[in-house]
């Protein structure tokens, strides 16, 4: 009798910390951030499930953008269950954030602590897609003397590869643009929209930020006829026009369809940057006055829009 009334005193406290465990991830998932903090306090280092909640504490800390609190309890999730890949990706994350606002000597005593962590993960779980990610980050960002390498950022971006082809294919061009080689990172996004059509946006706006406008219009165009129901993309060819200073009548068709085929507050981008953008087509025309208007009209919608600002104070 006495080993039964023992075993139904541990199994009522497990129940009780898993009863605040669960309770405490649901109030994380409905973002009631201080009462799920509260109920995951309760926890104690001698519980079960103390690890998963100091965890989850720290993705709190992290949302509410308090990333040495959260550094510090994913720390103590990995001290308490060193088996769980999550766990030392939040931490590399955490410690990252953390470096990222740091001096110099600050940084480079945090970069082998935010390698480690990702490696670490790696180890536990290979297939960690979120965990090749933190090195690719990493190796890409990180300065040569402070663990920062293009060749281990592109081992683990092939990792990625390996998993998850689409991924992969993101993975290398993020380390080939941050190499500054553009036409290796063309042909993996190529690549990707070759495995996802959806895809041609993102090669769209590679186009307009490398300033290949010719192929930017392709794309874009070409993206529109397989997807017409996706307004944005008459937006890109918009921009695209006011950004290239060409085709300014297919600049200027595209976005007026766009603005009166789109609520005005479910367009995204919004109706006052395609006002500014049809404004920047007609300001490089050399017509001031319908420029002018349009700066107006996109100020009057969004009064923080920077470049119709600029743009208004040009054609003034």
């Amino acid at each position: 009798m006495k080993h039964l009334l023992t075993t139904l005193l541990l199994c009522s406290g497990f129940l009780a910390f898993s009863q605040n465990l669960d309770e405490g991830i649901r109030l994380y998932k409905n973002q009631q951030l201080d009462l799920a903090s509260r109920s995951l306090k309760q926890i104690k280092s001698s519980d079960p499930a103390y690890a998963e909640a100091r965890f989850y504490l720290g993705r709190i800390a992290f949302d509410k953008e308090e990333y040495d609190d959260a550094r510090d309890f994913f720390k103590e999730a990995t001290k308490a269950d060193g088996t769980n890949a999550n766990y030392y990706t939040w931490l590399g994350n955490a410690i990252g954030t953390v470096a990222q606002d740091a001096g110099k000597l600050r940084q480079a005593s945090l970069a082998p602590k935010i390698k480690n962590a990702y490696l670490k993960a790696v180890e536990l779980e290979p297939k960690s897609l979120d965990a090749q990610w933190g090195l690719v980050q990493f190796y890409t960002q990180a300065p040569g003397f402070m663990g920062g390498s293009w060749d281990k950022a592109e081992t683990a971006a092939k990792a990625i590869a390996l998993i998850d082809p689409l991924e992969g294919h993101d993975a290398l061009a993020t380390v080939y643009m941050r190499k500054e080689e553009p036409e290796l990172a063309e042909k993996e996004y190529l690549a990707a929209a070759e495995i996802a059509p959806d895809r041609l946006g993102s090669l769209g706006v590679f186009y307009q930020n490398q300033q290949w406008y010719d192929k930017a219009f392709t794309t874009f165009e070409t993206a529109f006829a397989e997807f017409p129901e996706n307004m944005s993309l008459l937006y890109q060819i918009g921009r695209t026009s006011a950004l290239s200073g060409t085709r300014a009548d297919l600049g200027i068709k595209s976005l007026e369809q766009y603005i009166s085929d789109t609520e005005a507050d479910k367009a995204s981008p919004s109706h006052a940057a395609a006002k500014m953008r049809l404004a920047m087509i007609y300001e490089k025309q050399g017509n001031k006055q319908k420029a002018k208007t349009l700066y107006q009209a996109s100020l009057a919608e969004n009064p923080d829009m920077d470049l119709a600002k600029k743009g208004l104070k040009r054609v003034k």
